[in-house]
């Protein structure tokens, strides 16, 4: 494939570059603390990519993780990782998200992150997380979303370098759709967890981020012209992101329980004091 029309998954993959949630292990060790993963605990992750939340989500926790995405070279890295990490209870398959492999109420938790903005079937999706989840099991999202509409410049060059579209959607976007597709499936997800992170600026720290993911390749595979598109195209990838993720979006780490009935409406709501 030309570097130049590479998206940025693809170019991930040429630098190798370990997928992580956003938060990173932080992440994953307060969604598994709060869920009350532990060894007895049996966990699918949809779109593991190279690995690293179901294997550190087994090494937090002592749990057995199941980890699916549907691409291949993906997968077979995700099992070098969990090879060398010495990961023995994590397995990883090739498979769809929106047809899943596994019987109903296979899994005491399911980890979709953020994958369910990549997938043009959503509906289809949470269908089935909801399928292989246990009654009373907890599904764990980590959506990004925006809570500031960003230029629409912005909004293409992000989809255009993610390889799929991505709407001006809001964290209300994000559960309302989870929680519309339990009503059509006749159950209830109730949220138990839920804790709200803005991006830090980290334009100067591009430059030293992009060398170091560059050092990775070998640079005889290349000529001198590609070598300077890679560079080109990793400073694009990386200066876009920041900015699209430290002025308009956020994340969020929430925990939804799936309960056979709705619960009523709270009254009488509070927040934290700082």
């Amino acid at each position: 494939m030309e570097i130049n029309k590479m998206n940025y998954s693809q170019f991930v993959g040429l630098v190798d570059e370990r997928n992580r949630p956003s938060g990173g292990i932080r992440t994953v060790q307060i969604a598994t603390l709060n869920a009350r993963i532990d060894r007895n605990s049996k966990v699918l992750e949809i779109g593991s990519n190279t690995g690293f939340t179901s294997v550190n989500i087994s090494l937090l926790t002592g749990a057995e993780v199941v980890g699916i995405d549907y691409n291949g070279p993906s997968v077979e890295k995700a099992r070098e990782y969990a090879n060398n990490m010495g990961a023995e209870r994590v397995k990883f398959l090739e498979a769809d998200a929106t047809r899943l492999p596994f019987g109903d109420g296979e899994f005491d938790m399911v980890w979709c992150s953020n994958v369910t903005s990549f997938i043009e079937d959503k509906d289809k999706a949470i269908a089935e997380y909801l399928r292989v989840l246990k009654p009373f099991g907890t599904l764990i999202l980590v959506p990004i979303y925006y809570h500031i509409s960003p230029p629409e410049k912005i909004r293409k060059a992000v989809s255009n370098a993610i390889g799929c579209e991505v709407g001006v959607w809001d964290k209300q976007f994000w559960l309302d759709a989870f929680k519309r597709n339990a009503y059509k499936h006749n159950v209830a997800l109730e949220k138990y967890f839920d804790q709200e992170f803005q991006y830090l600026d980290r334009s100067a720290n591009l430059k030293e981020y992009t060398e170091l993911q560059l050092s990775k390749i070998d640079r005889n595979n290349y000529s001198d012209e590609e070598w300077v598109k890679i560079q080109e195209k990793a400073k694009y990838f990386y200066t876009l992101f920041n900015e699209n993720n430290f002025k308009y979006a956020r994340y969020s780490v929430i925990l939804l329980q799936k309960r056979l009935v709705e619960e009523e409406a709270e009254l009488f709501i509070s927040r934290a004091v700082e």
